[in-house]
């Protein structure tokens, strides 16, 4: 099972880097928005019938143009890290709030807003120059984005990797029993560390500042994961699809990132 998740990373992670450097501007957008459509395709699917999450999908990509504007861009990511927040909270007293959470308004009303969120971060970043106090060149906002996603994968990998090594204490066991205190509290100090010495010098912002950021962004990947564990728990399946072989769907995939990108675009925007 190990061996066919390193597999499938490694091909995911060959396909999406030479797509993010490759494509034209336009067409990388395109293919953006195609990936969200298909994580929201799935997370309604695992709830809904064809049908109802066809007519979602079509409501989903109106929605979509209008993430264009700078008020609705600003205002869905503001939701969607409300949003994540939120679900901080409800992840403590999950099971109890099981009912609420695989209600179908609040299941579809939730896979709105977190994916419109995803997708208006992305936006910002590849239609403004907030990848401005990067060294000048045409790839910045690739980079940006390409950071974004290391930050989440770094902070999933170390966690698993030391919770494999020596966790032994469970950590959100309700949401996701096969996690450990352990990993957990070493990926979220090793992580921000690492990820400060690489872009120490590459944003404007002071060394604190981009500690705390990276910090809390870190905390959102987590957040994102469980999330995304605790909505597919209370609903009682294992993956939202089983597209990526030993990895299931784009959601499973995009979970710690779709908490991860609004939260540091929203961060900058206050801070720049």
């Amino acid at each position: 099972m190990l061996k066919q998740r390193v597999i499938s990373a490694l091909i995911i992670a060959t396909i999406i880097v030479s797509v993010i450097f490759l494509l034209p501007q336009n067409f990388l957008i395109y293919f953006l928005a195609a990936i969200t459509c298909l994580s929201f395709w799935e997370f309604h699917r695992v709830r809904f019938s064809n049908l109802l999450t066809l007519f979602a999908l079509f409501v989903f990509i109106l929605l979509l143009f209008i993430t264009q504007f700078s008020f609705f861009n600003n205002l869905f990511l503001i939701v969607s890290v409300l949003v994540y927040l939120s679900s901080s909270i409800f992840m403590l007293s999950f099971p109890l709030n099981k009912n609420f959470i695989k209600n179908g308004i609040t299941w579809s009303l939730v896979g709105f807003l977190v994916h419109l969120g995803f997708y208006a971060a992305i936006l910002q970043i590849l239609s403004a120059d907030h990848s401005a106090s990067f060294s000048s060149g045409p790839l910045n906002d690739r980079i940006f984005i390409l950071f974004i996603v290391l930050i989440s994968v770094l902070m999933d990998s170390l966690a698993f990797f030391a919770g494999k090594t020596f966790g032994v204490r469970p950590f959100i066991a309700n949401v996701s029993p096969n996690k450990t205190l352990e990993g957990f509290l070493f990926a979220i100090i090793v992580s921000p560390v690492l990820l400060l010495l690489l872009s120490s010098s590459v944003f404007g912002l002071s060394l604190i500042t981009l500690f705390i950021l990276l910090f809390c962004v870190c905390l959102m990947s987590v957040i994102g994961d469980g999330f995304a564990s605790m909505m597919k728990r209370a609903i009682g399946v294992k993956d939202y699809s089983n597209l990526i072989p030993g990895h299931g769907g784009i959601f499973d995939r995009l979970d710690s990132h779709m908490a991860a990108f609004p939260f540091f675009i929203l961060f900058l925007n206050l801070m720049i």
